[in-house]
């Protein structure tokens, strides 16, 4: 059964009604929370308004900056409703040391590309094949890298063609021998590779940027379609390309880091389904209105733009603008969004749009009630507040700037759900409490 969904007219005649029914009686709040932020004394009336038309579309998030994170993702996902999702890895390899002397007839006798698992993956992890290549072209640490961006490489595979498919096993330490090491994908790399590292002029160990002239950085992608996507530290140095090998009087093995002054980021590539196909299929189509439902996906997936369009008609209508006491914005959740093996996001964070286009936080990051918009197992909902910013909006302040729903950890995590829209049963809402 769909919902009507009862728009507030541009003549704002049901708020005035609102307003002059505050003369006969006013209808409490069911709870007192924000209303402390005001003296009792001061509070003459106080209206519930349940009826705010709420506007929701779920739109590509294609503009996400992912440079400088802690976590890499590398491999391919299936989320139910919404596709596929594959997520890469660009980064340096920085020097561990510099002045480095191999001594005497070095021989590489082995190259790996050691990633240290976080102990996060998304979907269902299985034997997966790799290919690492360097990048063409050099990367800068001060630069802004975004999801979207497309690295070129020289083609060149450092994978060693034996190596086959590997367990992926981020809950299980690594025997080496008589070594053991924290949980860790270890890529062999091509010997005859490092044999070239090990021949290279000495000036290129010098410093970083000799270095960079040489491999400028490295994509590492996976191979196949659905196997998971476990996740990498890519932020303590404890990742890295390690070379062993021996000399005339010694066996050694020296370490190229990704450590946190590395320029890295997190890259992905969706192929949309259902709904969302759209989206792929037609390049006019910007957006899905979310009459029936609206999708938030992380992994800079889907966003979900939120409007609440007659508010701004207090400014119109009103000499003296009431004081949002409370704004209580609740999201019910589809039940199918807690299916596994793809998680939901333990919360999402409503953004607003600055001057520049980028996505940056409301005006109740600072305000002294919380936002919150953590998921209410009790009510299956995300439950946001938003007095500050919905005050703004009434008084003007935030004309031409666009609100947005993500999800939490979108760069650095695969996450799904699917919000009920505004035209069904126990729709998306937005509760207000206003005080004169």
């Amino acid at each position: 059964m769909k919902r009507n969904d009862f728009r507030i007219h541009p003549t704002v005649s049901l708020f005035l009604g609102c307003f002059l029914a505050l003369t006969l009686g006013c209808t409490k709040p069911t709870t007192d929370i924000g209303l402390g932020l005001q003296p009792a004394s001061e509070l003459l009336d106080v209206v519930v308004i349940d009826t705010v038309t709420v506007e929701l579309a779920t739109l590509r998030e294609d503009s996400l900056r992912t440079d400088r994170l802690s976590t890499g993702l590398v491999g391919s996902v299936y989320v139910p409703r919404f596709g596929q999702v594959r997520a890469s890895l660009a980064t340096q390899l920085r020097l561990s040391a510099t002045d480095l002397n191999f001594g005497e007839n070095p021989v590489a006798d082995s190259l790996f590309l050691q990633l240290r698992y976080t102990g996060d993956f998304y979907g269902r992890l299985s034997p997966s094949s790799f290919s690492v290549q360097p990048l063409a072209d050099s990367l800068s640490f001060d630069s802004a890298y975004y999801s979207s961006w497309t690295p070129q490489t020289t083609g060149d595979e450092w994978v060693s063609p034996l190596a086959g498919a590997m367990d992926l096993r981020p809950a299980d330490e690594l025997i080496l021998g008589e070594d053991t090491l924290p949980p860790t994908l270890r890529i062999p790399l091509r010997t005859d590779l490092g044999q070239t590292l090990v021949d290279l002029d000495s000036s290129t160990y010098d410093e970083n940027a000799s270095w960079f002239e040489v491999v400028p950085g490295i994509l590492v992608q996976s191979l196949d379609m659905r196997h998971g996507a476990p996740a990498f530290d890519i932020n303590s140095g404890l990742s890295v390309m390690r070379l062993h090998y021996h000399n005339d009087t010694d066996t050694s093995f020296y370490d190229f880091l990704i450590s946190p002054l590395s320029a890295r980021m997190n890259l992905f590539e969706h192929v949309f389904e259902g709904d969302l196909a759209v989206l792929d299929a037609d390049e006019s189509v910007e957006e899905w209105p979310g009459t029936e439902r609206a999708y938030v996906l992380s992994a800079s997936g889907t966003k979900v733009r939120l409007r609440f369009p007659h508010l701004a008609a207090f400014q119109d209508s009103l000499t003296d603008i009431p004081t949002v006491l409370k704004a209580e914005l609740v999201l019910p959740v589809e039940p199918e969004s807690f299916d596994k093996p793809i998680p939901a996001p333990d919360r999402l964070f409503v953004l607003l749009e600055n001057a520049e286009g980028n996505l940056s936080e409301t005006p109740d990051e600072e305000a002294p009630i919380p936002v919150d918009g953590t998921y209410d197992a009790t009510r299956k909902a995300y439950v946001f507040n938003l007095s500050s910013t919905v005050q703004a909006l009434m008084k003007g302040e935030l004309d031409g700037r666009e609100l947005y729903l993500v999800s939490s950890r979108r760069g650095i995590s695969v996450s799904s759900v699917v919000l009920k829209g505004t035209q069904v049963d126990d729709p998306a809402r937005l509760t207000l409490t206003l005080g004169r």
